[in-house]
């Protein structure tokens, strides 16, 4: 295989549907993102009952959580789509765009949620010791 003129490196023939597949996949679970983080109160008090820590009591921090998480898990969404496209029609390797934005959200994800469960004052209470 020789390379094209100019230097530049070919872009392999499975980048377009993968990129395409993984930003289909993106949209799945953004919108199952978002429609648990809308319930992410009672999600937490579910998962609370479940361990026998009681309930979960913040509802208002949980919900600015849960906002937090539907809009950072959208946005991500929008530029990891807004970043692969042009690539993809520029002939550019472009799966790692989705890749990282869905590496970002998780982080991301699991940084809300950990602020949600620790601001709970029982939780709280339980990590001190008390």
């Amino acid at each position: 295989m020789t390379a094209p003129a100019g230097g530049a490196r070919r872009t392999p023939a499975w980048d377009a549907p993968v990129t395409v597949a993984l930003l289909i996949a993106g949209v799945l679970r953004v919108t199952q993102t978002v429609a648990t983080a809308r319930t992410l109160a009672a999600t937490l008090d579910a998962a609370l009952v479940q361990l026998g820590r009681g309930h979960y009591t913040n509802d208002g921090l949980a919900t600015a959580m849960g906002w937090a998480i539907a809009v950072e898990s959208t946005a991500l969404l929008v530029a990891a789509i807004g970043f692969s496209v042009p690539r993809i029609r520029q002939h550019r390797t472009a799966f790692w765009i989705p890749l990282a934005a869905a590496g970002a959200n998780l982080v991301l994800t699991i940084a809300f949620v950990t602020v949600a469960v620790l601001g709970d004052p029982a939780i709280g209470a339980a990590a001190r010791g008390g």
